[in-house]
């Protein structure tokens, strides 16, 4: 009894520490990632003003951790984002890098920043057939319903919840929003309207989508709080494995906020729609895309266009070809896009990213473009399997506008005045897994 007893003692012992804290799914599935960008943006243009310099340069360092789940079920995740500015020209502020710390674009108002870009709950569920994921907190939603988050040197986040259930190929998701912290910024914001007067309370959206390996069919609704309503659609076929045929259909209906905005300030009239369609062709070494797009957003006397965010402070899902440098959404415009890309060396790829678009005003027909030449390098070798450098060259022609805001054509003797653009930009990604 005496030996039955000790070695009793003893499996509890190795019980407990075979169940030890550390042992938990919740630490061992823990992962802790640090990453750095270098990012770059230029754009020299003048169409709304004289010719000007928008310029700025950061440096960021991220550190991104993922916890597990405990009992299955429950973590948490968190990302700290530190800004370094490393050059700024006047303007600096378009380029969504660097923080903006006065109210014009002086170069000297250009400043880092440091945040904590996401801290949230999360939420598991899973049995044979149904799967549930949720988040409460602060988290980005990347074409999560008509919201997305987009990423310069940091990506924005919101305050909210979101989840996503699952049921064999069927997804249904949905989420609620009610302010944010932008990419170029640490400071927390509501979304604003347009001309910057009221609030919008808060975003809700839902998202119903069936995905295999060949079909995707996906259709989101949402409401920016008695601003606008928006839908999306989106569709992907694949009929054979090289091929693959896209669509894209954004529409966004004015509720009573917009519809009190100044005319001045409004971008269509009651509704604005944009149609997409593209097919892609991949082969191991290249690749071609080609896009077609229309947009219909009517404004009185006026050039209207479908805004692709819903109101200030906001990123909105919009994934077709027509959102470029410069966005091709003007009402009645008609543009044609075309994407080409060639590895002439073993994990990298060089390519062209072209677009023409056109639409009329006032007896002028309103031609716009832009080449833009890229290169991509994503090594696979152990050593730099993690590094990615992308950079980016661009010329482009448009025309003059009203003002920033207004795209309306400026026109002089009843004629459009053309408007030429260089824009250029470098990315260089790094990545290292701590744990």
């Amino acid at each position: 009894m005496m030996l039955l007893g000790i070695s009793s003692s003893s499996a509890s012992a190795n019980e407990l520490t075979n169940n030890s804290l550390f042992d938990n799914l919740f630490f061992k599935n823990s992962k802790f990632e640090f990453s750095t960008r270098n990012h770059w943006k230029y754009l020299k243009e003048n169409a709304a003003q004289q010719k000007e310099v928008h310029s700025a340069w950061g440096q960021v360092f991220t550190l991104d951790y993922k916890s597990g789940f405990l009992f299955n079920t429950i973590g948490f995740d968190v990302t700290y984002d530190n800004v370094i500015k490393l050059g700024a020209s006047d303007y600096f502020a378009t380029r969504n890098l660097l923080y903006n710390d006065g109210k014009s674009y002086n170069k000297h108002y250009a400043h880092g920043f440091n945040k904590m870009t996401q801290r949230y709950a999360k939420i598991k569920f899973d049995n044979n057939a149904i799967h549930f994921n949720g988040k409460i907190g602060w988290h980005s939603l990347k074409n999560f319903g008509i919201i997305s988050s987009s990423k310069h040197l940091t990506r924005n986040s919101y305050l909210g919840y979101s989840g996503i259930l699952k049921y064999d190929n069927i997804y249904l998701s949905l989420a609620y929003i009610d302010s944010t912290l932008p990419r170029e910024s640490a400071r927390k914001v509501h979304f604003l309207t347009k001309d910057s007067k009221k609030v919008i309370n808060n975003i809700s959206t839902v998202e119903i989508a069936y995905k295999d390996k060949d079909l995707t069919l996906d259709y989101s609704y949402g409401v920016a709080k008695d601003y606008l309503r928006r839908h999306v659609i989106e569709l992907s076929y694949k009929p054979m494995q090289k091929l693959i045929l896209g669509g894209q259909f954004y529409g966004s209906y004015a509720l009573d906020n917009y519809d009190s905005m100044k005319q001045n300030k409004k971008e269509f009239e009651n509704h604005a729609w944009h149609y997409a369609t593209d097919i892609e062709w991949k082969e191991k070494d290249w690749s071609v895309k080609i896009g077609l797009a229309y947009t219909d957003a009517n404004k009185h006397n006026a050039i209207g266009h479908y805004n692709r965010h819903l109101g200030k402070n906001t990123r909105a899902r919009f994934n077709g070809l027509a959102a470029a440098g410069a966005d091709y959404l003007r009402d009645g415009e008609l543009v044609l896009t075309t994407v080409m890309s060639y590895d002439f060396v073993k994990d990298n790829s060089t390519g062209l990213y072209m677009n023409y678009g056109q639409f009329n005003y006032k007896h002028n027909t309103l031609k716009n473009g832009e080449i833009n030449v890229f290169d991509i390098w994503r090594p696979t070798s152990s050593a730099f399997k993690n590094l990615s450098i992308l950079s980016k060259v661009g010329y482009g022609w448009s025309y003059k506008t009203l003002s920033t805001s207004d795209l309306t054509p400026k026109l002089r003797h009843g004629k459009y005045q053309r408007s030429p653009s260089l824009s250029a930009e470098t990315v260089i990604d790094y990545k290292f897994n701590l744990l």
